[in-house]
């Protein structure tokens, strides 16, 4: 079996005390890639196409590649407390979404506004190429709007659900048209339909390290691409000095497992330093770096290479509110987890004929709208079509209801209960939050506050939401379903609705140009989430592709320039 050649901090840097200045030739790269999640590995892939580029990935995390990472169902465990990535958050959260299978672009209307800000080249029709580059979608394959040819491979997978098709008949009844294609810039901004996941003709889930980095490629690019796992960056070094000649010129880095005095690494960046290190750990190394609020660097004893206050301010999240359901038991997830026989049921349906719940996403269908289009009595009311026009960005969705047929919260389901969830989820939010250090050690977690709600707008759309939710439950309980509340508001007032819990799932930031290179430092970019300039309404992993292809092609044009 092909594996990807992982390497050792002492394998790809020069070892310190030795002056950063004076390490060899053999320690220095074309790009040093910081975080080699979602971005980090498309981009790596991109940069490595040309065979005389160098490039050295530093991911923070292990290599996840196991059998049960590929399997859609069992690697969709939001609740696993044991990941690198639930361990991140300093604050208290009550869960982390799953976000790595759905395929969701956002409407046109979200670019168009990135745009409408003043950065231009990043409009939806500037993008869409990159979101057709990256993808090859399996559902669509005659769409002009859709990739064919790209690595990533998406496509719907069967519903094995009744709820989910009972709750659609409903949504349709209150006016949220179906549609076959939620990434067709042509899809209303209020609509409802089956997601698109990652997933290959195999039934195995296709990550992006999947795609892009794949066992296979690695291996043949090995002589130039450089995979350095488990390992932290714990700062960036600097040359030059002034307002113009600011240089970002290497990374100091070491082993994440080595918990005490452990030895220090660096390596230099003959081109470019790329952070793609996250909404969370990209601010958390500008910071560690010298680069950010001045007052708050000074706190931490960092000196100061580059007061920009934006670092780690403007975080934006997307808050959920699960309302769940009690169904019958063999209409949701917990009917694997009933008993032992029918998990080795399931078991066997996959790795005979690749189908059967273990094949499923955990949410394989959701509805988007815009809440100021829903009338008092939770019907979606149209006065103009260009209300529903999903190019202008005063129309794009504030709401997202995920359909989850399972419990959406971390308390305990009781046996033999099946509970479908409609998690409400506020997906273009005022309330902002943070990121700042805890300490100057890099091995410590920052400091995240959400900021959750600080916003009173935010209960506006939350409220419609989660109304929306008891409507919808109204018109499938008058087709004779047996549904009942089993977590949802006592009264429909303001107040009873403002009791309810918050989940979570993504991001926002400002510090870098048009060009993703972080003011005033020349050689240094950000990609990942972070440099989104306004949150975007849907799931953020294929947006996160297409910014990382963006950037590979802004780093190849600087290169021929």
């Amino acid at each position: 079996m092909t594996r990807v050649p992982e390497l050792s901090p002492k394998d790809v840097g020069a070892h310190v005390p030795v002056s950063p200045n004076l390490a060899p030739e053999t320690y220095t790269y074309d790009y040093i890639i910081v975080g080699g999640g979602t971005a980090g590995c498309t981009l790596a892939s991109r940069l490595t196409e040309d065979p005389s580029v160098t490039v050295l990935l530093i991911e923070r995390g292990p290599v996840a590649d196991t059998w049960g990472s590929r399997v859609p169902l069992i690697s969709a465990n939001p609740f696993d407390k044991d990941t690198l990535a639930h361990r991140w958050w300093s604050l208290p959260l009550e869960r982390a979404e799953d976000r790595y299978v759905e395929v969701v672009r956002g409407t046109s209307g979200d670019y168009n506004q990135w745009k409408a800000l003043g950065n231009d080249g990043w409009g939806y029709d500037d993008l869409e190429p990159y979101f057709m580059k990256s993808e090859k979608c399996r559902t669509h394959p005659g769409s002009k709007f859709r990739g064919s040819e790209g690595h990533w491979e998406n496509r719907t997978n069967p519903d094995p659900f009744r709820t989910n098709a009972l709750v659609d008949a409903a949504l349709q009844k209150l006016g949220i048209p179906h549609v076959s294609d939620f990434n067709s810039p042509d899809a209303p901004a209020a609509c409802t339909g089956v997601l698109e996941c990652t997933m290959d003709t195999k039934n195995f889930r296709h990550s992006t390290f999947r795609a892009f980095l794949p066992p296979e490629l690695t291996q043949k690019r090995k002589a130039q691409l450089k995979i350095v796992p488990d390992t932290i960056a714990t700062r960036i070094e600097f040359a030059g000095g002034g307002s113009h000649n600011l240089r970002a010129i290497g990374v100091h880095f070491e082993g994440r497992t080595m918990r005490s005095a452990p030895d220090r690494y660096y390596a230099k960046a003959g081109r470019e330093i790329i952070l793609c290190a996250g909404a969370l750990g990209s601010p958390q190394v500008l910071m560690l770096s010298g680069i950010g609020p001045k007052e708050h660097l000074i706190e931490h004893r960092i000196p100061v290479v580059r007061d920009i206050p934006a670092v780690g301010a403007h975080l934006r999240d997307h808050l959920g509110l699960p309302v769940m359901f009690e169904v019958p038991l063999a209409d949701t997830m917990h009917h694997i987890e009933s008993s032992t026989t029918k998990q080795l049921v399931e078991l066997l349906k996959y790795l005979i004929t690749g189908g059967g719940l273990l094949s499923a996403p955990l949410q394989s269908c959701s509805t988007f709208f815009p809440s100021r289009l829903l009338d008092g009595d939770g019907v979606l009311s149209v006065a103009n079509p260009r209300d529903l026009d999903a190019s202008v960005p005063e129309n794009a969705p504030d709401i997202e209801l995920m359909h989850i047929p399972h419990n959406s919260s971390e308390c305990n389901t009781p046996d033999g209960v099946g509970v479908y969830s409609l998690m409400v989820s506020l997906i273009r939010p005022k309330s902002e939050g943070t990121v700042r250090l805890a300490t100057s050690n890099p091995r410590a977690m920052p400091n995240v506050d959400l900021g959750y709600l600080t916003s009173p707008e935010d209960y506006i759309p939350l409220r419609k939401g989660v109304r929306f939710v008891l409507r919808i439950v109204e018109e499938v309980r008058k087709q004779g379903y047996p549904i009942k509340g089993l977590a949802v508001p006592t009264g429909r007032s303001d107040e009873d609705l403002d009791k309810m819990g918050a989940g979570v799932d993504g991001e926002r930031s400002s510090v870098v140009d048009t060009e993703l290179r972080v003011h005033g430092i020349q050689g240094l970019r950000v990609c990942d989430a972070s440099v989104f300039p306004e949150i975007i309404g849907s799931h953020t992993m294929a947006p996160v592709v297409m910014v990382a292809e963006k950037c590979a092609d802004l780093l190849k044009g600087q290169k021929r320039a």
